[in-house]
């Protein structure tokens, strides 16, 4: 087992949690048949590690745009988290010709292990696409946000910052976090609240942000998964907490719970597509990537009932261009003025001892 499948073996878990839980259908990739002027054909098998709606909304826009211009199809074969695919890569079996990864880093340690084709910018037009949202080897995708969210019914008030999620006299009734500090934004929260500035956040403070969340751990709702946290809020098991933007979204959009959030002091990430470099329709996967850049109407579409933009961020590309309920949801142009970019790399090199740390805490 190399370096690079035991760290994801280690992390798989925690990655997991970002992902939509849904049984995928996993199948062959078709081998691309790839023309002498260049034409392509075949299947591109999609490793999937968002799946569920996500999914479901692709199929819809983007890939059903994708197929009736090449007559190229997309099979979706979800995954939890990326340890299978870095198995198979290191393993020289890879069914798949498109990756969906679920952090920027996901991306870089496939690339450095060699198991990812370099994006062809002869095909691709990556100059489209905002500067830092793109490398040689993936594009970002599926923004997510970590906001602080809150039941609109519920204060004449309304919340405005993190330290107001810590403020039981002014804002009261359980808080509602996810039960993994990556994706939940949780530690960031408390070191927000308690006055640290969003430039000095990282390296987290973690004995800090702990003390932090003491102050309110009694007051804490926990949930598990993207579905259970419109739950906690809808079945009044919690007023205010951390969700993720897109969530908060379906409650409003869906539900019609009144829900409301706020980005500033929230937090985003990114995930990445990647093409593997042993994938069966390369060519074909590389077509899909320049179609979805150029698709904005497919963009659009598909961020109407997903807004976790795929790709990233397009240039130009502004809140305003969609429909006006989405709007508020969106991570991208003013939304996210005062929104912080969490800090991947120090993810990468800490998750293991801060998921320790974390899960010691939980068990006081």
């Amino acid at each position: 087992m190399s370096d690079t499948t035991r760290r994801l073996l280690l992390t798989g878990a925690a990655l997991a949690t970002s992902a939509v839980v849904l049984s995928g259908c996993a199948s062959s990739g078709t081998p691309s048949t790839e023309a002498a002027d260049g034409a392509i054909s075949g299947d591109v098998l999609f490793y999937d590690t968002s799946g569920g709606t996500v999914w479901e909304q692709l199929d819809a826009t983007l890939f059903a745009n994708f197929t009736e211009t090449t007559g190229v199809t997309v099979t979706d074969d979800f995954n939890e988290s990326p340890t299978k695919f870095m198995a198979a890569a290191e393993a020289g079996q890879v069914p798949w010709s498109l990756a969906f990864l679920p952090t920027v880093n996901d991306a870089k340690t496939a690339a450095d292990a060699g198991y990812l084709a370099k994006i062809d910018t002869s095909i691709v037009p990556v100059d489209k696409l905002v500067e830092g949202t793109y490398d040689d080897y993936s594009i970002q995708v599926g923004t997510f946000g970590m906001v602080l969210a809150y039941d609109d019914d519920a204060y004449d008030t309304k919340p405005s910052e993190m330290a107001d999620l810590f403020d039981t006299a002014a804002f009261p009734g359980k808080r509602c976090f996810f039960n993994n500090p990556q994706y939940g934004w949780t530690l960031e929260a408390a070191l927000l609240a308690d006055g640290v500035a969003p430039d000095d956040l990282y390296p987290l403070d973690t004995e800090r942000a702990f003390a932090k969340l003491d102050t309110i751990k009694d007051d804490i709702t926990w949930w598990d998964s993207g579905s259970g946290s419109i739950e906690a809020f809808e079945n009044g098991s919690c007023d205010i907490g951390i969700l993720w933007a897109n969530r908060a979204f379906s409650a409003l959009s869906e539900n019609g719970f009144p829900m409301a959030i706020t980005w500033n002091q929230g937090g985003y990430s990114n995930s990445t597509w990647a093409i593997p470099a042993d994938g069966p329709n390369v060519a074909a996967a590389q077509q899909l990537l320049a179609d979805v850049i150029n698709d904005k109407d497919g963009q659009i579409a598909f961020a109407s009932k997903v807004p976790t933009p795929i790709p990233a961020s397009l240039a130009g590309l502004e809140p305003s261009d969609f429909p006006d309920e989405v709007q508020q949801f969106l991570p991208v142009g003013d939304n996210v003025t005062g929104a912080i970019a969490q800090d991947t790399d120090y993810y990468q090199q800490n998750l293991s001892d801060v998921l320790d740390q974390f899960n010691r805490w939980m068990a006081q």
